[in-house]
């Protein structure tokens, strides 16, 4: 009896000790977990606002190379820009008007530099004051490493920006070379000046950073410290010149420190001590969650419109087109240029085209579908994005309806701006959307939208890639043509007005493939001016010609000049030396130019027809009548000749009025003795209305067509009797 009530015992205190290690090791393992969770979350939490902040300061120095970048393209890809430093006596003075002075206390840079095509220094400022003859030792051997970037930097390349250690600090130095805002081949790109700014990061201006970018504490030191958050600034070449340095916020550690005291009171009940940590993890996280999305919205969207910028629209898209996987329907990209913003800029500067930025993207957020994607991509184009369910019914399209919008005056302060919009559209199943070949799509049908003329929409079509293709591969042939000397001259006999005597010729160019395909200067002539080989071509038929009308004594040679060669600076220069390596006297060559020129760079059009005037080389308006010169346009330019457009010609047998206007155009002429040349004569009567009308020199079939050197030797030059036909 005894002994079972002993077991009996043995059995309860077994039992009550059992539960009791049971409940101390749950309780012990339970604490442990708990322990392991404060820490982990508070590792995680600490670690996650070091990574966000992290990403700020990585965040603020893109923005600031991005900003600084930004202000380099606009100074220097600038039609202005590229004339005034080009021009020796006014250069120094403008560029100190416009960017040297500004450096006393302009916010986007405090140095401006200008180097020459030698890397020769024209104007250096630092807050306002001269430091040319210091520059080396203000900005050190970075210097140099940057005008290599900025010389090997293509115009579609990013603007190198990179940080520098100069004789004040540490400083955001960007570089590019000063270049018109449309590159037409013609420019010697190695004759271009480089513009240099460079923003000093002053206490106040880390300060900005730190509030802007809210990182509290930001230090800018030589080294990274062992202690805190850093991030580099590094130069051109990738090494490191400075570092960022913020103590962590550590809001992990800091929100266990807020809560140890109600923790360690809830240890006695164990599911308020887990609630406890429950909730603090929450907030923590929460608080986390709210500023990654803060800074990722700022990743994704425009800092100056809140739209979203490049890489939020293509984002964005890609969600549209997974939300979209089951459905037919079709995703629109619109791209749009504005037309005429850059002569907002010009005229009224950069805080004035920033202002219609902003008028842009509100009145595309007012005006387009509530659900239409809407982005600014950069400088003046934006992109919008919209998803329309396939249907029959036609409406206009958005591409009008955006046009009509921007077509609207815009009212800025006391300012009224009109411009307009080019836009170019690409669509695709929403449900299978490649981003990236949308975009391209819509980018070639924005290029053709703005070589039609500008202010039309156009939609993709297949055949824009075939005729890409094929552009290209013609401009392949020609180029090998070019590199092979290959570009064949025709010439057609000038006549006196009054004896029918050859009294000139002038030299036409023409093009065969290896494949025996003729294409006409229509077509190529174009073609090498849009893929930069006109200067080429126009100095082989100016070569050959030369070469070819030395043995025709006691005749002049007419040339024609493409608008894009007479803008070369060095056209001239180029001119004179064909002329004196062919032994040719330059009293007999007349260059052939075309109004257009005259009108869109007259500066450059005046230099050029002064140089090769003053070498004896005559100048001829060609086509005069078929444009807009204007009486006061003969009269500056001064031209030793004039060629009536051939439409005048025509006109005698279509229209009832066009004898009347050929002779006052003839009389014009007359009238400021300019003598005219009549081209594209085809019948005994109109050149008899020619002679009559007072033009001294006549070209047509009539007399001959274009003829090969040798055939126009042997009937000319050589007593043959077979009439050229």
């Amino acid at each position: 009896m005894l002994s079972s009530s002993f077991t009996s015992a043995r059995r309860k205190q077994f039992s009550a000790a059992s539960i009791a290690l049971v409940f101390i090791l749950v309780t012990a393992l339970l604490a442990g977990l708990v322990a392991r969770s404060i820490q982990t979350i508070t590792h995680t939490a600490d670690a996650i606002d070091d990574a966000r902040s992290t990403a700020a300061a990585v965040g603020a120095l893109h923005s600031l190379r991005k900003q600084l970048g930004a202000t380099i393209r606009d100074n220097a890809f600038w039609d202005d820009a590229f004339q005034k430093v080009s021009a020796p006596e006014t250069k120094a003075e403008w560029i100190i008007e416009n960017w040297a002075s500004t450096t006393a206390d302009y916010p986007l840079y405090d140095t401006a530099v200008v180097l020459d095509a030698k890397d020769e220094v024209v104007v250096a400022y630092h807050n306002g004051e001269d430091i040319g003859n210091k520059l080396l030792d203000f900005l050190g051997n970075g210097l140099n490493e940057m005008l290599v970037a900025a010389r090997s930097a293509s115009k579609t390349d990013p603007i190198p920006v990179h940080f520098i250690r100069t004789s004040k600090g540490i400083a955001l130095i960007g570089a590019a070379t000063i270049q018109p805002s449309v590159i037409d081949n013609t420019v010697d790109s190695k004759t271009f000046h480089i513009l240099v700014f460079a923003k000093h990061l002053t206490d106040s201006a880390v300060a900005e950073v730190s509030e802007t970018f809210s990182i509290a504490g930001l230090t800018l030191d030589r080294a990274p410290s062992k202690t805190k958050l850093s991030v580099p600034l590094t130069d051109v070449s990738r090494r490191n010149v400075a570092y960022l340095n913020w103590p962590a916020e550590q809001p992990g550690t800091k929100s266990y420190l807020t809560v140890r005291g109600t923790l360690r009171t809830a240890a006695v009940i164990l599911v308020l001590f887990l609630c406890a940590i429950g909730a603090v993890g929450f907030f923590t996280v929460a608080r986390l969650r709210a500023n990654e999305g803060r800074a990722r919205f700022k990743a994704e969207h425009d800092a100056l419109t809140g739209l979203l910028n490049r890489s939020g629209l293509m984002e964005k898209m890609r969600e549209v087109s997974t939300s979209y996987s089951d459905t037919a329907a079709i995703m629109r990209l619109h791209f749009i240029d504005l037309d005429g913003f850059k002569g907002v800029n010009d005229a009224w500067g950069h805080a004035v085209g920033d202002d219609l930025i902003v008028g842009v993207a509100n009145r595309l957020s007012k005006t387009l579908p509530k659900d239409s994607l809407i982005a600014r991509l950069g400088g003046d184009e934006f992109a919008v994005v919209t998803v329309d369910v396939k249907t029959t019914t036609s409406s206009p399209t958005l591409g009008a309806q955006i046009q009509i919008a921007l077509q609207r005056v815009f009212e800025l302060g006391d300012r009224t701006i009109e411009i307009g919009a080019s836009v170019g559209v690409a669509s695709t199943e929403a449900s299978a959307v490649e981003v990236g070949e949308l975009i391209r799509r819509a980018d070639i049908a924005l290029y053709r939208a703005k070589a039609l003329g500008r202010g039309i929409t156009v939609e993709f079509e297949d055949e824009f890639d075939a005729d890409t293709k094929a552009q290209d591969h013609l401009e392949l042939l020609l180029r090998q043509t070019l590199a092979g000397d290959g570009i064949d001259v025709a010439y057609q006999p000038l006549v006196q007005a009054g004896s029918g005597a050859i009294c000139g010729v002038e030299a036409l160019a023409r093009w065969q493939t290896p494949d025996g395909k003729r294409y006409g200067p229509d077509m190529f002539i174009p073609l090498a001016e849009r893929s930069g080989l006109i200067d080429v071509l126009g100095m082989q038929v100016l070569t050959k010609s030369l070469a070819a009308a030395g043995g025709w004594p006691g005749i002049s040679l007419s040339v024609n000049v493409s608008p894009l060669q007479l803008k070369n600076p060095a056209f001239v220069q180029n001119v004179l030396a064909a002329v004196a390596s062919a032994g040719f006297d330059p009293r007999r060559l007349c260059i052939e130019i075309t109004e257009g020129v005259l009108i869109s760079d007259p500066e450059q059009a005046g230099r050029a027809i002064t140089g090769l005037r003053q070498a004896g080389i005559k100048i001829s308006l060609d086509d005069f009548g078929s444009g807009y010169a204007s009486i006061g346009t003969l009269r500056q330019f001064g031209f030793d000749r004039m060629k009536i457009d051939r439409s005048l010609i025509l006109a005698l047998d279509s229209d009832d009025n066009g004898g009347a206007v050929l002779h006052a155009t003839i009389a014009l002429a007359n009238a400021l003795h300019i003598p005219v040349t009549a081209e594209g004569i085809e019948t005994e009567e109109q050149a008899t209305v020619l002679r009559l009308s007072g033009c001294d020199e006549l070209q047509g079939y009539l007399f001959s067509k274009p003829v090969t050197a040798a055939e126009l030797s042997a009937f000319y030059f050589e007593k043959s009797s077979t009439r050229i036909a």
